[in-house]
């Protein structure tokens, strides 16, 4: 858990920086990567509090707040579009809420996992994004989701936690390459950007 934490961390970061740069060219402003950057701050607090068992108490607010403003960031910005597969990952991991023992606290979690399986599938539907990242993209946001329900039904499942790490791995390292596209493709002009 403390290593996919800081994978999920290192991922919000990385979507910020690449959405704060593609707001620059496309958008003309930078008030949506700030609330962007806000929501990740507080949806990784609440992975951090959860690696750190802290409480559901502490925990509510971040995990809450966190997905609400990345999911306002991106529908704000106009380049990110709910597609149907997105409102089914959404639909396995609230779904799995019924498998799940301690339902207050994975109420909690399961705000997180949304707003993780979200930025995953910012990268995999955003517009500009080549094929095979964005392809690998949403590969990452399906093994992700679908980690959400074998950790419900048995918490600690080297299943679930192998599918975690591979996922949240795979999208830092798609991340990491989007950022090499944006560094070849940035422009001198605004017309020629990711």
């Amino acid at each position: 858990m403390g290593v996919g934490g800081i994978l999920v961390l290192l991922g919000i970061l990385l979507t910020w920086n690449l959405s704060r740069n593609i707001e620059k060219f496309r958008l003309g402003t930078r008030s949506i990567s700030r609330f962007m950057f806000l929501g990740g701050l507080l949806t990784a607090l609440g992975f951090i509090e959860l690696m750190l068992g802290m409480g559901t108490e502490v925990m509510a607010l971040p995990a809450i707040l966190g997905p609400a403003l990345i999911v306002y960031a991106l529908s704000e910005s106009g380049l990110v579009r709910a597609k149907p597969e997105m409102l089914v990952q959404v639909a396995v991991i609230v779904g799995s809420l019924v498998l799940s023992g301690d339902r207050v606290l994975y109420v909690i979690e399961s705000f997180s996992a949304i707003a993780v399986v979200i930025l995953m599938d910012a990268a995999a539907f955003y517009v500009h994004t080549p094929k095979p990242y964005s392809r690998g993209a949403r590969l990452s946001a399906w093994l992700f989701t679908l980690s959400v329900p074998l950790n419900a039904s048995e918490p600690g499942n080297p299943l679930a936690m192998g599918l975690y790490i591979i996922s949240t791995a795979l999208w830092v390292a798609i991340l990491v390459a989007l950022h090499g596209v944006l560094r070849e493709r940035f422009p001198r002009t605004a017309q020629e950007s990711l």
